[in-house]
This record gives C-alpha cells, structure tokens and sequence, in this order.
C-alpha cells in the first residue's frame, strides 16, 4: 500500500493533562483510492511521547505501584485516539496494542501497575515502527504540495463554463504533484476534449453529432473551413467575435500536433517536469480564456 507523505493536515496531535492525544481527521482522497493524507513530523512525535511517557514511568522506579483513577482515564482517552490513527493507517499489531492497553487500563479492583502500563507502551511504539515499515510513503515537495491540496486553483472559470472537466483537472493537478507527467498531459487532453466539443457546437452545423463524429479533427477542420467563409455565411457565434475563435482553432491545432497526437498514440518522448509545468499552465490559461466565450452544453 501506498500512502503520500503530506507537511499539513490529516492527523493532529496535542497534550491534554500531561498524556499524549492524537485525533485522526484524514479522509480518503481521490487520485488512488489506497492514498492518505499522512502527517509525517506528528507521527514521529508520537512515537517520541510515548516513548518518553514510558521512560517516565519506568522513571518512577515503582513498577508496582498502582495508577490513580484519573490516569487511567486519561490514557484510556490517549489510547482510544490512537487506536483510531493505527487503524486510519493500516497497523493492525499496533491497533492490537492499543486495545491491550485500554484493557488493562479498565481494571479497578484492583487498579493497574505502572510496570504493566510501562511495558504495554515501549510494545506499542516498537510495533509502530516495524509496521511503519511495511509501507511506502512519498513524500510532496513544497512546492508541489499546492497542486495536490488545492488542484483546483486557477481552475474556477473552467469549472463553472465546463462542469465535466472538474475530475480530469483534479487528477491532472494531483498527477503533476507526484510527478505522473504523461498522466498529466493525459487528463490535461481530455479537460481541452470539452473545449473541443464546444468549438463544435459553435458552429451550429446539425451534421456534427456528438455521438460520433465530434472529434478533434472534424471539428478543427471545421473550424478552418468557417474561418475561411465571408462574414455574412458565419456562424452567429463567430460573427460576435471572429479574431476569438480563429486564434482558439489555431492554437487547439497546435496542442493536437504537439501534445495530444503523440499521447493518444503512444509516440511521443517523456515530458520533463519542467516540460508538464509549462503545458499545464499554457491549458489553464487557455482554457480559461475559452470560457469566456463559450460554455458547455446542458
């Protein structure tokens, strides 16, 4: 299984009456179904107070002597949170761990020793870390955090005229994060598709049906065919702004040429990461002008 190593959000960790409390607010997250969100410094924290919490009582020198009431409660809230992180993350020996502990703590007659709990502990965090292990983590840059956090920034006048480009921009941002750079330009694509179809529709031509021939290269062909006419025989969306929708065919034929053709069809080179920057920016910025003049249809 494979998790993201993310510096913001998912697990957050406070002291609460001297014990360790850790709340799990991560949620599932849309470009592979195994990923989290995975707050790397607080886990290792984590490990470190529990450590020291074990160090501590060991450090009380009195493995026998009996934990008070409100202790027990304590670190039974303690536990319960952090039964529900090593579930969250998959550790199910630890997650085991926790509810030893919280067994042991839920006695009373008589109350549990300090040894004991000492001993569940230093158990827990070596069973954290073996099951750390077993997984992947990746770890999102700086600078590529924004683009996994917030994919669609930038993005808000595409959405709102396009509506079905949203899951395509979404994964194409969070691929660019990881450095997926084909996927990217894959779904980068199928978002300029819907710029596409719109182009068509433009055209008012009933003989352009989408259910099968509403492609790149009828459309665009019909586009330089419409640049062409006289200004009377136009489309009435062309006749509101000819210059906009010569310039949308011209600059669509290019990323056909450079961009899609090689993708669809498997011949083109890997795209460097500076190379998926600057097509990813170029459609943004290309897309957003498109929805100034047109929208998609309902």
């Amino acid at each position: 299984m494979v998790f993201v190593l993310w510096w913001c959000g998912g697990l957050n960790l406070h002291d609460r009456a001297g014990f360790l409390s850790w709340n799990c607010r991560g949620r599932l997250i849309s470009l592979f179904h195994a990923m989290k969100k995975f707050l790397a410094h607080a886990v290792f924290s984590d490990g470190r107070r529990i450590q020291k919490l074990a160090s501590f009582m060991e450090g009380i020198n009195k493995p026998k002597a009996h934990l008070k009431e409100d202790h027990c409660t304590d670190l039974t809230e303690v536990m319960t949170r952090i039964r529900s992180g090593c579930e969250y993350l998959d550790l199910p020996a630890s997650k085991q761990s926790c509810d030893e502990l919280v067994k042991t703590l839920s006695k009373r007659s008589p109350m549990p020793i300090s040894g004991e709990i000492q001993s569940l502990l230093t158990e827990l965090v070596k069973r954290i870390a073996v099951e750390l292990e077993a997984h992947t983590y990746l770890c999102v840059s700086r600078d590529d955090a924004g683009f996994y956090n917030k994919p669609l920034d930038g993005w808000g006048d595409t959405i709102t005229a396009f509506p079905s480009t949203r899951y395509d921009i979404e994964e194409a941002s969070k691929s660019l994060a990881l450095q997926r750079n084909t996927a990217v330009v894959f779904h980068l694509m199928r978002v300029m598709g819907a710029g596409v179809k719109a182009m068509g529709k433009s055209l008012s031509e009933p003989t352009l049906d989408a259910s099968h021939n509403l492609t790149w290269d009828n459309v665009l062909r019909r586009c330089t065919k419409e640049s062409e006419k006289e200004f009377k025989d136009m489309s009435p969306a062309w006749q509101s702004d000819k210059q906009f929708f010569a310039a949308a065919t011209a600059k669509l034929y290019a990323v056909k040429d450079a961009w899609r053709n090689p993708n669809a069809h498997e011949i083109g080179d890997k795209y460097t990461s500076e190379e998926t920057l600057d097509i990813y920016r170029t459609i943004r910025s290309f897309m957003r002008q498109l929805a100034t003049k047109l929208k998609e249809a309902p």
